[in-house]
Protein backbone atom coordinates (compact mmCIF):
# COMPACT_ATOMS: atom_id res chain seq x y z
CA UNK A 1 0.00 0.00 0.00
CA UNK A 2 2.88 2.35 0.83
CA UNK A 3 4.59 1.37 -2.28
CA UNK A 4 1.11 2.35 -4.21
CA UNK A 5 0.74 5.69 -2.04
CA UNK A 6 3.99 6.69 -3.26
CA UNK A 7 3.81 6.30 -6.54
CA UNK A 8 0.47 8.54 -6.47
CA UNK A 9 1.89 10.76 -5.25
CA UNK A 10 4.98 11.11 -7.58
CA UNK A 11 2.55 10.55 -10.48
CA UNK A 12 0.48 13.78 -9.02
CA UNK A 13 3.49 15.38 -8.40
CA UNK A 14 4.81 14.98 -12.07
CA UNK A 15 1.36 15.79 -13.55
CA UNK A 16 1.30 18.64 -11.28
CA UNK A 17 4.61 19.78 -12.61
CA UNK A 18 3.44 19.07 -16.59
CA UNK A 19 0.57 21.59 -16.02
CA UNK A 20 2.62 23.90 -14.45
CA UNK A 21 5.23 24.09 -17.62
CA UNK A 22 2.76 24.06 -19.88
CA UNK A 23 1.15 27.15 -17.89
CA UNK A 24 4.31 28.46 -18.07
CA UNK A 25 5.05 27.84 -21.83
CA UNK A 26 1.86 29.65 -22.63
CA UNK A 27 2.78 32.81 -20.36
CA UNK A 28 6.26 32.08 -22.48
CA UNK A 29 4.31 32.31 -25.75
CA UNK A 30 1.55 35.23 -24.90
CA UNK A 31 4.61 37.34 -23.68
CA UNK A 32 6.81 36.50 -26.75
CA UNK A 33 3.50 37.60 -28.73
CA UNK A 34 3.22 40.57 -27.08
CA UNK A 35 6.76 41.81 -27.48
CA UNK A 36 6.21 40.72 -30.70
CA UNK A 37 3.09 42.70 -31.61
CA UNK A 38 4.87 45.91 -29.41
CA UNK A 39 7.73 45.42 -32.05
CA UNK A 40 5.33 45.86 -34.94
CA UNK A 41 3.00 48.64 -33.76
CA UNK A 42 6.81 50.55 -32.98
CA UNK A 43 8.31 49.88 -36.42
CA UNK A 44 4.42 50.69 -38.02
CA UNK A 45 4.70 53.96 -36.35
CA UNK A 46 8.35 54.94 -37.28
CA UNK A 47 7.10 53.85 -41.18
CA UNK A 48 4.57 56.06 -41.20
CA UNK A 49 6.50 58.69 -39.39
CA UNK A 50 8.94 58.78 -41.67
CA UNK A 51 7.39 57.99 -44.74
CA UNK A 52 4.68 61.84 -43.45
CA UNK A 53 8.00 63.09 -42.84
CA UNK A 54 9.24 62.25 -46.39
CA UNK A 55 6.00 63.55 -47.71
CA UNK A 56 6.48 66.79 -45.32
CA UNK A 57 9.93 68.08 -47.01
CA UNK A 58 9.48 66.44 -50.72
CA UNK A 59 6.42 69.49 -50.21
CA UNK A 60 7.87 72.21 -48.07
CA UNK A 61 8.95 75.07 -49.63
CA UNK A 62 11.30 77.77 -48.49
CA UNK A 63 10.28 81.66 -48.19
CA UNK A 64 13.44 82.91 -47.12
CA UNK A 65 17.42 82.32 -46.49
CA UNK A 66 19.46 83.10 -43.33
CA UNK A 67 22.95 83.94 -43.59
CA UNK A 68 25.18 81.65 -41.52
CA UNK A 69 28.24 82.57 -42.34
CA UNK A 70 29.55 85.93 -44.38
CA UNK A 71 33.14 86.18 -45.43
CA UNK A 72 34.26 89.71 -47.14
CA UNK A 73 36.72 88.68 -50.46
CA UNK A 74 38.00 91.08 -53.10
CA UNK A 75 37.74 90.42 -56.95
CA UNK A 76 35.44 87.58 -56.79
CA UNK A 77 34.64 88.06 -60.74
CA UNK A 78 38.09 87.00 -61.95
CA UNK A 79 37.88 83.99 -60.59
CA UNK A 80 35.84 80.98 -61.18
CA UNK A 81 34.29 78.53 -58.43
CA UNK A 82 33.79 75.06 -58.24
CA UNK A 83 32.21 72.71 -55.60
CA UNK A 84 34.90 70.39 -54.47
CA UNK A 85 35.07 67.73 -51.31
CA UNK A 86 32.82 69.35 -48.22
CA UNK A 87 34.15 73.07 -49.71
CA UNK A 88 34.69 74.55 -52.51
CA UNK A 89 37.65 75.33 -55.43
CA UNK A 90 38.47 78.68 -56.28
CA UNK A 91 40.76 79.25 -60.00
CA UNK A 92 41.71 82.31 -61.81
CA UNK A 93 44.47 82.49 -64.15
CA UNK A 94 46.86 82.66 -61.47
CA UNK A 95 46.13 79.56 -59.37
CA UNK A 96 43.92 76.97 -57.71
CA UNK A 97 43.14 77.27 -54.11
CA UNK A 98 40.45 74.86 -51.75
CA UNK A 99 38.18 77.02 -49.04
CA UNK A 100 35.57 77.35 -47.38
CA UNK A 101 34.61 80.42 -47.43
CA UNK A 102 36.74 81.86 -44.59
CA UNK A 103 39.98 79.07 -44.59
CA UNK A 104 42.19 78.16 -47.10
CA UNK A 105 43.02 74.61 -47.09
CA UNK A 106 45.66 74.83 -49.61
CA UNK A 107 47.14 77.03 -52.66
CA UNK A 108 48.76 75.90 -56.25
CA UNK A 109 50.28 78.81 -57.77
CA UNK A 110 50.59 78.74 -61.41
CA UNK A 111 50.38 81.19 -64.66
CA UNK A 112 47.74 79.86 -67.34
CA UNK A 113 45.83 81.75 -69.70
CA UNK A 114 42.66 79.88 -69.97
CA UNK A 115 42.80 77.16 -67.49
CA UNK A 116 40.71 73.75 -67.95
CA UNK A 117 39.46 71.84 -64.95
CA UNK A 118 38.12 68.72 -64.15
CA UNK A 119 36.85 67.26 -61.14
CA UNK A 120 36.28 63.88 -59.45
CA UNK A 121 35.10 63.23 -56.48
CA UNK A 122 38.36 64.36 -53.92
CA UNK A 123 40.50 64.80 -57.19
CA UNK A 124 41.02 68.13 -59.54
CA UNK A 125 43.27 68.08 -62.78
CA UNK A 126 43.75 71.56 -64.15
CA UNK A 127 45.73 72.73 -67.16
CA UNK A 128 46.16 75.40 -69.20
CA UNK A 129 44.75 75.26 -73.06
CA UNK A 130 47.45 74.82 -75.39
CA UNK A 131 49.81 74.29 -73.05
CA UNK A 132 51.62 70.95 -71.72
CA UNK A 133 51.34 70.57 -67.75
CA UNK A 134 48.24 68.75 -65.74
CA UNK A 135 48.28 69.65 -61.82
CA UNK A 136 46.76 67.00 -60.25
CA UNK A 137 45.20 67.89 -56.51
CA UNK A 138 43.28 66.16 -53.65
CA UNK A 139 41.52 67.56 -50.60
CA UNK A 140 44.82 67.04 -48.88
CA UNK A 141 47.18 68.78 -51.50
CA UNK A 142 49.09 68.59 -54.92
CA UNK A 143 49.06 65.34 -56.05
CA UNK A 144 51.24 64.99 -58.83
CA UNK A 145 52.07 67.39 -62.46
CA UNK A 146 51.88 65.72 -65.59
CA UNK A 147 53.22 66.36 -68.88
CA UNK A 148 51.38 65.60 -72.04
CA UNK A 149 53.31 65.12 -75.04
CA UNK A 150 51.18 67.37 -77.65
CA UNK A 151 49.30 70.60 -76.86
CA UNK A 152 46.02 70.04 -74.43
CA UNK A 153 42.63 70.45 -75.80
CA UNK A 154 40.80 69.44 -72.78
CA UNK A 155 41.18 66.55 -69.94
CA UNK A 156 39.12 64.92 -67.65
CA UNK A 157 40.34 63.21 -64.44
CA UNK A 158 39.58 59.95 -62.53
CA UNK A 159 38.28 59.22 -59.06
CA UNK A 160 42.51 58.34 -58.16
CA UNK A 161 43.98 61.45 -60.54
CA UNK A 162 44.25 59.49 -63.85
CA UNK A 163 44.05 62.01 -66.50
CA UNK A 164 42.42 61.65 -70.04
CA UNK A 165 43.48 64.30 -72.74
CA UNK A 166 42.30 65.57 -76.16
CA UNK A 167 45.85 66.78 -77.44
CA UNK A 168 46.62 67.81 -80.63
CA UNK A 169 50.41 68.44 -82.72
CA UNK A 170 50.60 71.52 -85.44
CA UNK A 171 49.93 68.86 -88.38
CA UNK A 172 46.01 69.34 -86.56
CA UNK A 173 46.27 65.91 -85.77
CA UNK A 174 44.07 65.07 -82.98
CA UNK A 175 45.42 62.63 -79.87
CA UNK A 176 43.82 61.16 -76.93
CA UNK A 177 46.25 60.47 -73.76
CA UNK A 178 46.08 58.70 -71.00
CA UNK A 179 48.37 59.82 -67.84
CA UNK A 180 48.60 58.67 -63.95
CA UNK A 181 49.51 60.91 -61.68
CA UNK A 182 53.33 60.05 -60.94
CA UNK A 183 53.16 60.85 -65.35
CA UNK A 184 52.84 56.78 -66.51
CA UNK A 185 52.03 56.84 -69.81
CA UNK A 186 48.28 54.44 -69.68
CA UNK A 187 47.81 54.47 -73.64
CA UNK A 188 48.45 57.47 -76.47
CA UNK A 189 46.64 57.36 -79.71
CA UNK A 190 46.66 58.98 -82.73
CA UNK A 191 43.19 59.99 -84.08
CA UNK A 192 41.90 61.49 -87.32
CA UNK A 193 42.92 64.60 -88.98
CA UNK A 194 41.02 67.57 -88.30
CA UNK A 195 39.70 68.10 -91.91
CA UNK A 196 37.88 64.72 -91.64
CA UNK A 197 36.45 65.32 -88.08
CA UNK A 198 37.83 65.00 -84.15
CA UNK A 199 37.52 64.41 -80.62
CA UNK A 200 35.13 67.38 -79.03
CA UNK A 201 34.69 65.75 -75.68
CA UNK A 202 35.95 62.74 -73.63
CA UNK A 203 34.78 61.55 -70.31
CA UNK A 204 37.29 58.35 -68.04
CA UNK A 205 35.27 56.54 -65.88
CA UNK A 206 35.76 56.84 -61.54
CA UNK A 207 38.45 53.72 -61.02
CA UNK A 208 40.12 55.02 -64.51
CA UNK A 209 40.17 51.84 -66.66
CA UNK A 210 37.09 53.11 -68.95
CA UNK A 211 36.94 55.89 -71.31
CA UNK A 212 34.04 57.17 -73.88
CA UNK A 213 35.51 60.24 -76.61
CA UNK A 214 32.88 62.13 -78.40
CA UNK A 215 34.12 62.52 -82.54
CA UNK A 216 32.46 64.71 -85.28
CA UNK A 217 32.83 65.27 -88.76
CA UNK A 218 31.00 66.80 -91.48
CA UNK A 219 30.19 64.40 -94.35
CA UNK A 220 28.86 66.23 -97.63
CA UNK A 221 27.64 68.81 -95.33
CA UNK A 222 25.91 66.98 -93.10
CA UNK A 223 27.12 66.53 -89.28
CA UNK A 224 27.85 63.18 -87.98
CA UNK A 225 28.91 62.06 -84.15
CA UNK A 226 30.57 58.78 -83.38
CA UNK A 227 30.41 58.14 -79.51
CA UNK A 228 33.43 55.66 -79.01
CA UNK A 229 34.26 53.46 -75.80
CA UNK A 230 37.64 51.83 -74.93
CA UNK A 231 38.57 49.66 -72.06
CA UNK A 232 41.80 49.75 -70.73
CA UNK A 233 41.50 46.63 -68.29
CA UNK A 234 42.35 43.23 -69.12
CA UNK A 235 39.03 43.05 -70.89
CA UNK A 236 40.12 45.32 -73.43
CA UNK A 237 43.49 44.60 -73.76
CA UNK A 238 43.56 42.37 -76.81
CA UNK A 239 41.46 44.74 -78.96
CA UNK A 240 42.27 47.04 -81.47
CA UNK A 241 43.73 50.54 -79.71
CA UNK A 242 41.82 48.96 -76.64
CA UNK A 243 38.22 50.15 -78.82
CA UNK A 244 35.43 48.36 -77.45
CA UNK A 245 32.46 49.68 -79.42
CA UNK A 246 31.34 52.39 -80.83
CA UNK A 247 27.86 53.95 -81.90
CA UNK A 248 26.81 56.42 -85.22
CA UNK A 249 24.41 59.42 -85.25
CA UNK A 250 23.48 61.28 -88.42
CA UNK A 251 22.90 64.98 -88.15
CA UNK A 252 23.28 65.19 -84.27
CA UNK A 253 26.05 67.06 -82.54
CA UNK A 254 27.02 64.86 -79.35
CA UNK A 255 28.83 67.50 -77.51
CA UNK A 256 28.90 66.35 -74.04
CA UNK A 257 29.83 62.69 -72.62
CA UNK A 258 29.86 62.06 -69.16
CA UNK A 259 30.57 58.86 -66.90
CA UNK A 260 27.87 59.51 -64.30
CA UNK A 261 28.60 56.52 -62.10
CA UNK A 262 31.33 54.27 -62.97
CA UNK A 263 29.89 52.10 -65.18
CA UNK A 264 26.64 54.44 -66.94
CA UNK A 265 27.33 56.79 -69.74
CA UNK A 266 25.52 59.63 -71.02
CA UNK A 267 25.60 61.82 -74.08
CA UNK A 268 24.48 64.82 -74.51
CA UNK A 269 23.40 66.17 -78.39
CA UNK A 270 22.47 68.79 -79.71
CA UNK A 271 18.84 66.62 -80.20
CA UNK A 272 19.05 63.53 -78.14
CA UNK A 273 19.91 62.44 -74.68
CA UNK A 274 21.71 58.83 -75.16
CA UNK A 275 22.27 56.34 -71.67
CA UNK A 276 24.57 53.73 -71.97
CA UNK A 277 25.68 50.90 -69.85
CA UNK A 278 29.59 50.67 -69.53
CA UNK A 279 30.39 47.87 -67.22
CA UNK A 280 33.14 46.54 -69.75
CA UNK A 281 31.38 46.59 -73.01
CA UNK A 282 28.78 49.13 -73.96
CA UNK A 283 25.31 48.85 -74.71
CA UNK A 284 22.83 51.27 -75.11
CA UNK A 285 20.05 51.69 -71.78
CA UNK A 286 17.74 54.52 -73.89
CA UNK A 287 17.45 57.01 -76.49
CA UNK A 288 15.51 59.63 -75.75
CA UNK A 289 14.76 62.33 -78.82
CA UNK A 290 14.03 66.03 -78.86
CA UNK A 291 12.71 67.84 -81.10
CA UNK A 292 13.29 71.27 -79.68
CA UNK A 293 16.33 73.33 -78.87
CA UNK A 294 18.38 71.68 -75.84
CA UNK A 295 19.28 74.67 -73.84
CA UNK A 296 21.22 73.19 -70.65
CA UNK A 297 22.28 70.10 -69.39
CA UNK A 298 22.76 69.19 -65.82
CA UNK A 299 23.38 65.61 -63.97
CA UNK A 300 24.41 63.80 -60.90
CA UNK A 301 24.75 60.16 -60.15
CA UNK A 302 21.24 59.61 -59.79
CA UNK A 303 19.99 61.72 -62.36
CA UNK A 304 20.20 63.80 -65.80
CA UNK A 305 18.41 66.94 -66.60
CA UNK A 306 17.38 69.01 -70.05
CA UNK A 307 16.85 72.38 -70.33
CA UNK A 308 14.44 72.86 -73.58
CA UNK A 309 13.24 76.00 -74.84
CA UNK A 310 9.59 75.34 -76.10
CA UNK A 311 8.84 78.64 -77.58
CA UNK A 312 6.23 79.50 -75.09
CA UNK A 313 5.57 83.28 -74.15
CA UNK A 314 4.32 82.37 -70.80
CA UNK A 315 6.78 79.86 -69.98
CA UNK A 316 9.99 79.47 -72.44
CA UNK A 317 11.52 76.55 -71.04
CA UNK A 318 10.53 73.67 -70.16
CA UNK A 319 12.98 71.20 -67.56
CA UNK A 320 12.98 67.45 -68.00
CA UNK A 321 14.69 64.97 -65.49
CA UNK A 322 15.21 61.62 -66.48
CA UNK A 323 16.37 58.42 -63.70
CA UNK A 324 19.50 56.81 -65.36
CA UNK A 325 17.40 54.07 -66.92
CA UNK A 326 16.13 56.97 -68.95
CA UNK A 327 12.61 56.94 -67.33
CA UNK A 328 10.77 60.63 -67.15
CA UNK A 329 11.16 61.81 -63.38
CA UNK A 330 9.75 65.17 -64.39
CA UNK A 331 8.47 68.15 -66.77
CA UNK A 332 8.52 71.94 -65.18
CA UNK A 333 7.88 74.42 -67.32
CA UNK A 334 9.51 77.91 -65.90
CA UNK A 335 9.85 81.49 -66.86
CA UNK A 336 13.27 82.73 -65.79
CA UNK A 337 16.31 84.09 -67.49
CA UNK A 338 19.02 81.80 -65.97
CA UNK A 339 22.78 81.78 -66.39
CA UNK A 340 23.58 78.56 -64.71
CA UNK A 341 21.81 75.82 -63.18
CA UNK A 342 23.02 72.47 -61.58
CA UNK A 343 22.00 69.70 -59.48
CA UNK A 344 22.87 68.58 -56.13
CA UNK A 345 21.38 65.60 -54.55
CA UNK A 346 17.49 66.31 -55.36
CA UNK A 347 17.34 69.88 -55.78
CA UNK A 348 17.67 71.37 -58.50
CA UNK A 349 19.50 75.36 -58.53
CA UNK A 350 18.62 77.70 -61.09
CA UNK A 351 20.12 81.28 -60.97
CA UNK A 352 20.83 84.65 -62.72
CA UNK A 353 22.64 88.02 -61.07
CA UNK A 354 20.31 88.27 -58.49
CA UNK A 355 17.80 86.01 -58.07
CA UNK A 356 17.58 81.81 -57.10
CA UNK A 357 15.20 79.10 -58.08
CA UNK A 358 15.63 75.93 -56.10
CA UNK A 359 13.40 72.64 -57.23
CA UNK A 360 13.30 69.44 -56.43
CA UNK A 361 13.85 66.53 -58.99
CA UNK A 362 9.60 66.02 -59.02
CA UNK A 363 9.72 69.89 -60.44
CA UNK A 364 8.13 71.45 -56.87
CA UNK A 365 9.33 74.85 -56.72
CA UNK A 366 10.91 74.93 -53.28
CA UNK A 367 12.66 78.36 -53.33
CA UNK A 368 12.75 81.42 -55.42
CA UNK A 369 14.02 85.10 -54.25
CA UNK A 370 16.76 87.66 -54.32
CA UNK A 371 19.87 86.95 -52.71
CA UNK A 372 21.14 90.04 -51.37
CA UNK A 373 24.49 92.14 -53.10
CA UNK A 374 24.01 89.98 -56.52
CA UNK A 375 25.61 86.02 -57.61
CA UNK A 376 28.41 85.58 -58.99
CA UNK A 377 28.33 81.66 -58.89
CA UNK A 378 26.67 79.17 -56.14
CA UNK A 379 28.25 76.11 -54.23
CA UNK A 380 25.61 73.53 -53.54
CA UNK A 381 26.11 71.72 -50.44
CA UNK A 382 23.11 69.52 -48.47
CA UNK A 383 20.16 69.98 -47.34
CA UNK A 384 19.07 73.29 -48.63
CA UNK A 385 22.14 75.21 -48.06
CA UNK A 386 24.89 77.10 -50.33
CA UNK A 387 28.07 78.92 -50.46
CA UNK A 388 26.29 81.87 -52.87
CA UNK A 389 29.78 83.85 -54.39
CA UNK A 390 28.65 87.96 -54.50
CA UNK A 391 31.12 90.45 -55.89
CA UNK A 392 32.80 91.23 -52.85
CA UNK A 393 31.58 88.06 -50.29
CA UNK A 394 31.10 84.66 -50.33
CA UNK A 395 27.79 83.98 -47.98
CA UNK A 396 26.80 80.60 -46.45
CA UNK A 397 23.30 80.70 -46.60
CA UNK A 398 20.53 77.74 -45.54
CA UNK A 399 17.06 78.15 -46.85
CA UNK A 400 14.48 78.00 -44.62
Amino acid sequence: MSDIRKYMKERKHMEQQEEDDQLLEKKLKRHKRGKITKWIIVIAVLVIVAVCYYIYMKNKTYTEYETVENVEVTDTYNCSFYEFGDYMLRYSEDGLAYLNGSETYWNQAFQMKQPLLDVCNEYVAVADQKGNTVYICNTDSQQGKIETEYPIMDIDVSADGIVAAITGDESDVSHIEVIEKDGTKIAKGQTVLSGQGCPVDLSISEDGTKLVVSYLYVASGVIESKVVFYNYSEVGKNEVDRFVGGFDYDKTMMAKVEFITNDIVAAFGDDKLVIYSMKQKPSIIAEIKVDKEIKSVFYNAEYMGLVIENNEAENPYTMVVYDLEGDMVSETKFNFMYKDIKIADESIVIYNDTSLKVYNVEGTLKYEGEIEEGIASIITKKDYSYYVVGPSSIKYIKLK
